[in-house]
């Protein structure tokens, strides 16, 4: 009499496959996330970089340039001298 057939319980095979499904979204909410953001650090350090060297190569200018003072100035060092 202790001879019964178990017979699967087919419940237990949908709440798994509910299980790795919502694990999978998860997972690519996450990824999405993370690749999201490396790219706009990627693009932001670019941006940085381009705004460095746009300063680099105004103040370089800059300091090769002459001085030259104003008109008004000029003529106030001519006059005291």
């Amino acid at each position: 009499m202790n001879n019964r057939v178990r017979r699967k319980d087919p419940t237990r095979g949908i709440s798994i496959f509910f299980i790795v499904v919502v694990l999978l979204v998860l997972v690519a909410i996450l990824y999405k996330g993370i690749s999201g953001r490396n790219a706009y650090e990627a693009e932001r350090r670019a941006a940085d970089a381009a705004a460095a060297s746009e300063a680099a190569a105004a103040s370089a200018a800059a300091a090769s340039a002459p001085s030259v003072l104003p008109a008004s100035a000029s003529a106030a060092a001519a006059a005291s001298q």
